[in-house]
């Protein structure tokens, strides 16, 4: 919800309790502020994509529209799916073979990779290319930094968080998620992991060159 004011969040808040949606009287009465200023807050929600709403015709007078989140307003809010991957990983990394588990996380990256394709295709250089790569292991949440963005010297991505930590420390064939996705990421460049903390080290270190 990056981008909201607080008045806008808790639109958006009172709005996933009301599954039949609200009018704008009814915002506007929740948060106590003027009609007006409420508009102003669904206008700007409303750009983010966040809201649909629905009119509804009584015997007499105008249409009453209700607000209501839309499938994107839902997915704003914050979803902890992290445990649950993080179980899922490790039953499967015990059931399936190394070599399985490997090529599972090269094909889920390759599809991560994939669904972010239109972004890394509007980079105007590498050296904007990998900090967009950056900013997607981010999303992802590995805590990236750009280190060095010179392929001829080798580009440096740094990663202070290992998003399944406990798990690639029993399991090191997870870690093939990260530089496949870099390696989709970057149009088939050379990944070589210099450092990874699941095998002690303090940051996980991706070298990329061009090939």
């Amino acid at each position: 919800m990056r981008g909201l004011h607080q008045n806008q969040k808790k639109i958006l808040e009172y709005l996933l309790d009301k599954k039949d949606g609200a009018t704008l009287d009814e915002i506007a009465d929740h948060l106590g502020i003027t009609r007006t200023a409420a508009k102003d807050h669904i206008v700007r929600i409303e750009s983010f994509g966040y809201l649909s709403y629905q009119d509804t015709r009584g015997l007499v007078g105008r249409p009453k529209r209700r607000y209501l989140l839309s499938e994107d307003g839902v997915d704003a809010f914050p979803k902890q799916y992290s445990w649950l991957a993080n179980i899922l990983l490790d039953q499967l990394a015990s059931e399936m073979s190394p070599a399985a588990v490997s090529k599972l996380m090269r094909d889920l990256a390759g599809h991560v990779a994939k669904s972010m394709e239109p972004r890394f295709a509007r980079a105007g250089s590498s050296a904007e290319l990998i900090s967009m790569i950056s900013e997607a292991l981010n999303e992802l949440g590995y805590r990236s930094v750009v280190k060095q963005r010179d392929l001829r010297k080798g580009a440096i991505l740094e990663a202070t968080n290992c998003v399944y930590h406990s798990i690639a420390k029993k399991h090191p064939e997870l870690c093939q998620f990260d530089t496949e996705f870099i390696t989709r990421a970057s149009g088939g460049m050379s990944v070589k992991l210099e450092s990874c903390i699941a095998r002690g080290g303090q940051v996980c270190r991706f070298c990329v060159r061009s090939n």
